[in-house]
């Protein structure tokens, strides 16, 4: 089935441009045995989504990074992390539609290209090729927004554990 792309069927939010932030990955000087896939598997991700904008809010530059980490007491790698940035605009000067789309859509648009940066990076490391699996994008955004609003809330107004 196929269906052609009218005019009036684009959004008025423009994917501009996508580009490789930062690049990392540092061995362990001693260690040249490759390593078990089942202990990649294991390695643990941190994702953070950074927004920036400017042109009086119809333009976002929306910066997904990745810090992977091997699990406690394992010897895989000193450090792996990586960064994208893509540029986002809007034709219809809505700054408050293009900082919702920054903050829930961008992050989903980005993660391909962060996934091809770190495998990219590891594919010829004896770790083999370090691939970021699927993620729930959606829910892991919802915790960082509810994370960062509570971060940000004034001390006298945040809950007491």
């Amino acid at each position: 089935m196929s269906q052609p792309v009218r005019p009036q069927d684009r959004s008025a939010l423009q994917f501009e441009r996508v580009w490789t932030r930062e690049a990392l990955f540092v061995d362990l000087e001693d260690e040249q045995e490759p390593i078990a896939p089942a202990l990649i598997e294991s390695v643990e991700i941190r994702l953070e989504v950074r927004i920036a904008s400017s042109d009086e809010g119809r333009r976002a530059f929306v910066t997904l990074r990745a810090v992977l980490e091997p699990p406690a007491g394992t010897r895989l790698f000193s450090r792996l992390s990586a960064a994208v940035e893509g540029a986002f605009t809007t034709s219809d000067n809505s700054p408050a539609r293009l900082s919702e789309f920054s903050r829930l859509q961008a992050p989903v648009l980005l993660l391909p290209y962060l996934r091809a940066v770190v495998s990219s990076l590891t594919a010829q490391t004896r770790l083999s090729t370090v691939v970021i699996p699927p993620l729930n994008m959606v829910q892991l955004i919802s915790e960082l927004a509810s994370r960062t609003t509570r971060d940000a809330a004034p001390a006298e107004s945040r809950p007491t554990a």
